[in-house]
């Protein structure tokens, strides 16, 4: 690798054999002159750079960088520049006076300015061997290409006595590092602000009514915190668990995306674990004889997703598909996550978690003396043959002394002397040991490190059948890098069950607990208030029965996590959103009411806020900028619509490389900060899945970092923004606050009433949202064939059509 000392004696050494009488046309100039530049002085590897690239029958003379970012226009050697005169210390001058006095000049940084501007590039490099000019070819500043400055080498010389400042704007690191902006460009980035910060105070949480906050505690009771309840928990099983892996007739995409939910983890040259998942079309992968066997004396890796029931895998196990194997197992449930959040000493907890479940659950005393003296018989009966067994008929109290001695030093060695309880106790009454680790994967990565450690530890020198449940991410880390990778495991996959399915089941069994017909003596104070719910309940599950839009809605928004999808429908039972007061009131006089789908997802988009607040929401704003461009209004849009459009890009399970990305949205005209920024704030917001489950961490200037992945693909998630919210009343009437609007006129517009929630208000902003936005996607130059925003406008009209015959009716909320 070339460095900056390097670099200046190539340079140094060219000049010297350089022959200045020559005229050497556009070829040569480049062998001969611009190569030696690039690789030899600028440290420029020849991979990370391509020649003659063609688009749109264009071709670029050299794109530098993977992905590129920036373009070098060559012209022959003869082909001199005029450059204004005065140019100062700093090597910079303005593109208007350049651009004035040489035409040629003139000719070649419009040229390159085109090039830029088609394939997303940034940065611009005019040069005919000799001299070098250096541009923003795309500004993010409100100023114009033309009306900036330019960094100027006006020789060879030139650019050696100042090769400190080109090595550091035009080497590898100094273009990847983007020195060249700062060094141009200084100010604000001309971005507006949102319309939330003319709100008199934002965000503003909606305090729920009486009813509200009583219907929410409830539902949060029957819903979720019910099934922690150890009277109710098998019954719960029995009738609401639903398996792993059904395919939702409600997905928005393919089934074969949603078949290798877990494809992709590991690349294709290194070696993989075995990976099944527990339940395919035609058969159970993970029977419970697999409890039976040894496996190895390894853990049994559960990997599923957040929320997609590993905990209810387990559990199901217990009370239902393993019934017998559990009850006749010394069966351990020890939860890491929220139970072992305040401790330090994760081996000592779950020590500490083994004593007291054997106690609790078999009546096994580890401490009791007589339970110790059986299970070190063998021990004893040693001692007894040593030399204090000589003192058992001359001496009891000594012998006596040094054998609680002797038992002492062997129940001290915590670890040790459970391993020789459980095992004795499992050998004399001829029962399996079952250890369930679960919800490592919600403590941080050492945490998770050993946890694994001690899953290996329990089931090697245990003899016991561990699980240990874990993310995909948390996986791939520790399989590369950490605890998992010195040995093999027995994988199963676990798949999100149906949601529908999921959300019926537990609505159905909520309502049988509201209207007291499941027995609980824990909530029977509670049974007087559930009337309320009850109702409630009923409206909704008839409601999802009679409209496929809200399965829809929950099937693809929550991307199988089985948790969030309850928090949604306990989140709109309770929301101040939400006119609770007349549904109650309607199912009680008619018995009967029908909850339409923009109640419910304006739940799910405002939660318990007045506007739709960022960091809350399960919805992303996809129309969000990072810069003054009006066409990154539709980047994200461009996006997903891309990883979700059938075609070669896409791999079989649904990827696409992150280079043809690239390549793809930087002919639109994209720059890579753009779409480096939301790739990863896709991916964050769930939107978007990485091929290895990475998600990417905010450093203290709120900038999204982490090493960018090889390949994306679509999730539901993004599916539905992209296919169902982009183009409807409630989406646009929420992402109204949270995006930059570029147009003057339309912020001017937009101001007016900007504080009141009146729907009549609410209505004429989310119009002129709507026009701003189909406004600029027409005047977008270079518009994707596989996009059309004015379809899918066209496909939301109708929500506008309801709302604007509601406030007619003075029918809605």
């Amino acid at each position: 690798m070339t460095t900056l000392s390097e670099g200046e004696s190539a340079l140094a050494d060219l000049i010297s054999k350089l022959d200045l009488n020559t005229d050497m046309n556009e070829a040569q100039t480049r062998f001969h002159i611009i190569d030696k530049v690039l690789f030899e002085c600028l440290g420029w590897s020849r991979d990370e750079v391509e020649v003659e690239n063609s688009e749109q029958r264009k071709f670029t003379d050299y794109e530098l960088g993977r992905p590129r970012l920036a373009i070098l226009e060559a012209k022959r050697e003869g082909k001199t520049f005029e450059i204004p005169a005065g140019i100062s210390k700093s090597l910079i001058s303005d593109l208007p006076s350049m651009m004035k006095i040489s035409e040629d000049a003139a000719s070649a940084i419009k040229q390159a300015q085109e090039y830029c501007s088609q394939r997303g590039v940034a940065i611009a490099i005019v040069t005919n061997g000799h001299q070098y000019i250096v541009f923003l070819a795309s500004r993010q500043d409100g100023v114009s290409v033309y009306e900036g400055k330019a960094v100027v080498f006006t020789s060879l010389n030139n650019l050696y006595d100042n090769f400190t400042i080109a090595w550091q704007l035009l080497s590898l690191a100094g273009i990847k590092e983007r020195n060249i902006s700062r060094y141009l460009v200084s100010g604000e980035s001309g971005i507006p602000n949102k319309l939330s910060s003319k709100l008199t105070s934002y965000p503003v949480v909606r305090y729920p009514s009486e009813t509200h906050a009583t219907l929410r505690q409830l539902s949060e009771l029957f819903l979720q915190d019910i099934i922690e309840n150890e009277e109710v928990e098998e019954t719960f099983f029995s009738e609401c668990y639903c398996e792993s892996g059904g395919l939702s007739k409600y997905a928005l995409l393919s089934k074969n995306i949603l078949e290798a939910r877990y494809a992709s983890l590991f690349s294709e040259n290194e070696a993989i674990p075995h990976v099944a998942p527990v339940k395919e079309k035609k058969r159970d992968n993970f029977s419970p004889e697999i409890l039976a066997e040894a496996i190895a004396r390894r853990p049994i890796v559960l990997l599923g997703d957040v929320g997609v029931g590993k905990t209810s895998f387990v559990k199901n196990l217990m009370y239902n598909s393993a019934h017998e194997e559990f009850k006749n197992a010394i069966y351990i449930y020890i939860d890491l996550g929220s139970n072992a959040a305040l401790s330090d000493d994760l081996k000592a907890f779950v020590l500490k978690e083994i004593e007291s479940q054997l106690y609790e659950k078999y009546d096994i005393d580890v401490n009791s003396f007589k339970f110790i003296k059986g299970i070190y018989a063998s021990d004893i009966h040693r001692f007894s043959n040593g030399i204090w067994g000589e003192k058992k008929e001359s001496n009891p109290e000594l012998y006596e002394t040094k054998l609680l001695e002797m038992l002492e030093s062997k129940t001290a060695e915590k670890d040790q002397h459970l391993k020789r309880c459980i095992n004795g106790h499992a050998n004399s009454t001829k029962k399996q040991v079952i250890i369930s680790l679960d919800n490592a994967d919600q403590r941080d990565f050492d945490i998770q490190q050993n946890a694994f450690i001690i899953g290996q530890e329990l089931a090697k020198e245990w003899n016991s059948t561990v699980f240990v449940s874990v993310r995909p991410q948390t996986f791939f880390k520790s399989k590369r890098s950490g605890a998992l990778a010195a040995y093999p495991h027995k994988i199963f996959t676990i798949s999100p069950p149906r949601i529908d399915v999921v959300i019926k089941k537990r609505l159905l069994f909520a309502l049988s607990l509201a209207e007291g017909n499941v027995p609980i003596e824990a909530i029977n104070y509670v049974k007087i208030n559930a009337g309320n719910l009850a109702q409630f309940l009923k409206a909704l599950i008839s409601s999802l029965s009679k409209n496929p839009e809200l399965y829809e809605f929950l099937s693809n928004i929550t991307g199988g996590n089985i948790r969030a999808a309850i928090e949604l429908v306990t989140g709109f039972i309770g929301s101040p959103n939400v006119d609770t007061e007349k549904i109650i009131r309607i199912m009680n006089e008619e018995g009967r009411y029908r909850i339409p789908l923009h109640e419910f997802t304006k739940s799910a988009l405002l939660g318990d806020y007045s506007h739709y607040n960022p960091d809350t929401s399960i919805a992303m704003n996809i129309f969000d900028i990072s810069s003054p461009d009006y066409k990154e209004h539709f980047l994200k849009p461009i996006l997903l619509a891309l990883l979700e459009h059938p075609g070669e890009h896409l791999d079989n399970d649904g990827f696409c490389l992150t280079t043809s990305l690239f390549d793809e949205l930087q002919s639109l005209g994209f720059t890579i900060d753009q779409i480096t920024n939301s790739l990863r704030s896709c991916t964050n917001k769930k939107l978007v899945e990485t091929s290895q489950r990475v998600t990417f961490e905010e450093d203290v200037s709120g900038t999204l970092v982490g090493e960018m992945p090889d390949s994306f693909r679509i999730t539901t998630v993004g599916a539905y923004h992209l296919k169902r919210w982009i183009s409807v009343f409630s989406y646009l009437d929420a992402m109204v606050f949270d995006t930059p609007i570029l147009g003057k006129n339309v912020r001017e517009e937009l101001i007016h009433n900007v504080n009141s929630l009146a729907i009549d208000c609410r209505y004429e902003r989310a119009v002129n949202f709507k026009n701003y936005l189909k406004g600029v996607w027409g005047d977008m130059p270079n518009k994707p064939s596989y996009f059309d925003f004015n379809e899918l406008i066209e496909d939301g009209n109708q929500s506008f059509e309801t709302v604007k015959r509601a406030i007619s009716n003075h029918e809605y909320k």
